[in-house]
């Protein structure tokens, strides 16, 4: 009986693009002058693999145009010719090529692909050693974004790199044996990994390629997820009602009670673990873009990366590529010096940008860090007078920095390939505090700039606190808690037509009541009020509740797919006893509250 090959094509595609991607993982250490023959042999092998899927599944101009690839490096592993920078962009244009034609593919387009049949071409060519035809440069970069780094310079045109790397090229010979890649070392930053551009890196790569793994679609995994959360939910509701019964009454029924409490909770962080994706599945795209992004401002530019092992939710790490895109490439853009800037300044012609991943408690915490020229305070602060907003020379380098993050602060005027692209640092921070995290900044002028993310590890299940107003039942996320008291009568400061603050150790804090924020009807007889002292995005305020309840793992449900979008929330949660409770939005309300009462204390 034939084979159904059809069912196979979805596995085919995924492969191919892991193929491809590490293709451009590898090509970037071939730009480093080491000959490495096993990464040629990489290169290869990945080269070989997708021509015989193309071949199987009658992709004949995929399978033809990766046969020149496979056909080229072949004869670089076996001595005829060295790689250097034309074959990196090569092989880069060749992989974006290959690319668009997988997508075109399994749109179901079979015709004919102009752009593959040129990027076969462009591969005979520089392998035959003739002139290939100029590659189309995209449109020269022009300033977009007013820079508040300090001491802009205008980035020196890149040089372009010809074709024709076999004409004259002697045979390898024991001079050109590759050299052992020198001992990793900390720099500045602390990165001990491998660059991306090095030998290391592609062994990282190979080695990824050869786990086994099982392919199971996301929706498979969404629904177990879903599944075991409902199971949470049951659980917490049976435990809650039968619990003081079996304590009080049956011993067994109390043992078996927990025992099923400790199992559910250890299958469901069994699954969330499915979910889980290392970082690796981020960093692995930046190579590219800052090779390409460095080549063409004329700079000098290496991407260290560390922490590739840090697991985060598969959602948040889809969503997290574009806020770090826009970081990175802005970093590279505004952040790093030209050549000749950093040479005047005392620095090596190259610069760094840092990527980092590590966790904390029940956070991830990202790095992006450049050696660059720094943030310009003076430069800040002037426009955001010039924009109206609230600025003053008294104000700490953190509140300043915190200014590039307000709406309205970027001034592109154009969008290019390289930044701007319409957006500015307020997209960043809105982007990231909608997935429950936060964005800092720190800089030292003429030493670099840090970007720090931090986010929750999964947006499925958190630890939140439940505090009740009036009859009602709210929850706070755990990690934004830094403290709870009950005020004194004396600690609350309360003026006519001004917000209250309330005292904390000496420190004024603004005191946002929990009852206002979700609007409900003032009441006679409420308890003795309790306050939490809540932190995030490097702000402190006070939320004035009536009671807290306890400390729950619970499984968080989305408003906006499930109802609505509330203001202030953040989603929401189902309670042992059957009820729903809202999750408070604490960076909002902090934002919009705090913000607020400092602008009328100011006043």
């Amino acid at each position: 009986m034939p084979i159904d090959l059809n069912r196979f094509i979805a596995t085919f595609f995924d492969e191919a693009r892991e193929h491809l991607e590490s293709i451009e993982e590898m090509a970037m250490a071939l730009d480093s002058g080491r000959q490495d023959p096993e990464l040629l042999n990489s290169i290869f092998r990945a080269a070989h693999s997708i021509k015989g899927g193309g071949g199987t599944f009658g992709f004949t101009q995929l399978a033809e145009a990766t046969h020149e690839m496979e056909t080229l490096f072949d004869a670089l592993r076996k001595g005829r010719g060295n790689a250097d920078a034309s074959t990196v962009r090569l092989l880069l244009d060749s992989c974006d090529a290959f690319k668009a034609h997988l997508e075109r593919l399994k749109a179901g387009d079979r015709g004919h692909d102009p752009a593959i049949e040129a990027a076969r071409d462009r591969l005979a060519g520089y392998r035959a050693g003739e002139a290939a035809a100029p590659r189309r440069e995209a449109p020269e970069a022009r300033p977009t974004e007013e820079s508040f780094f300090a001491s802009p310079a205008a980035p020196a045109p890149a040089k372009a790199g010809g074709y024709g790397l076999f004409e004259s090229t002697p045979a390898a010979s024991p001079p050109d044996a590759p050299q052992p890649a020198a001992p990793a070392a900390p720099d500045k930053f602390g990165f001990f990994d491998p660059l991306p551009g090095s030998v290391g890196a592609a062994e990282a790569a190979r080695a990824r390629a050869e786990q086994s793994s099982i392919r199971v679609s996301v929706e498979k995994i969404d629904r177990i997820v879903n599944l075991v959360g409902e199971l949470v939910i049951a659980q917490a509701m049976m435990q809650q009602s039968v619990a003081s019964l079996a304590a009080e009454q049956d011993e067994n029924l109390a043992h078996s009670l927990a025992t099923l409490d400790r199992n559910t909770r250890d299958l469901q962080q069994a699954v969330m673990s499915i979910r889980m994706m290392p970082m690796e599945f981020v960093f692995s795209r930046f190579p590219r873009l800052v090779y390409d992004v460095s080549t063409k401002l004329g700079k000098k530019v290496q991407l260290r990366t560390q922490g590739h092992e840090t697991e985060l939710d598969k959602e948040l790490i889809e969503l997290l590529v574009d806020p770090l895109t826009h970081v990175v490439r802005n970093a590279i853009d505004h952040g790093i010096e030209s050549p000749e800037e950093r040479k005047r300044a005392g620095k090596p012609e190259q610069g760094t940008v840092g990527m980092r991943a590590t966790h904390r408690g029940g956070s991830v915490i990202i790095e992006v860090t450049d050696d660059g020229r720094g943030l310009d305070r003076d430069r800040i602060l002037a426009k955001a007078r010039e924009l109206g907003m609230p600025a003053d020379d008294a104000m700490t380098d953190e509140q300043v920095w915190g200014l590039i993050f307000e709406a309205g602060f970027s001034t592109a005027k154009e969008v290019t390939d390289v930044s701007g692209r319409g957006v500015g640092m307020d997209v960043v921070r809105r982007n990231i505090t909608s997935l429950g995290g936060n964005v800092f900044v720190s800089s030292v002028k003429g030493e670099g700039t840090t970007i720090t993310i931090q986010l929750p590890l999964t947006l499925a299940v958190l630890d939140g606190m439940i505090v009740a107003v009036g009859a009602e039942q709210y929850i706070i996320p755990i990690e934004f808690v830094a403290e709870a008291f009950k005020p004194g009568p004396n600690d609350i400061r309360t003026i006519v037509n001004q917000p209250s603050l309330v005292a904390v150790r000496g420190e004024q804090l603004p005191l946002v009541r929990l009852e206002d924020v979700v609007r409900l009807p003032a009441a006679q007889d409420r308890p003795e009020p309790l306050c939490l002292v809540v932190e995030v995005d490097n702000r402190r305020a006070a939320l004035l509740v009536d009671s807290l309840i306890g400390q729950q793992q619970l499984v968080v449900k989305s408003l906006d797919s499930n109802l609505h979008a509330v203001p202030g929330m953040a989603g929401a949660t189902i309670l042992g006893d059957g009820r729903v409770a809202l999750i408070l939005d604490v960076s909002a309300v902090t934002r919009t509250h705090a913000a607020r009462a400092s602008m009328k204390v100011a006043a």
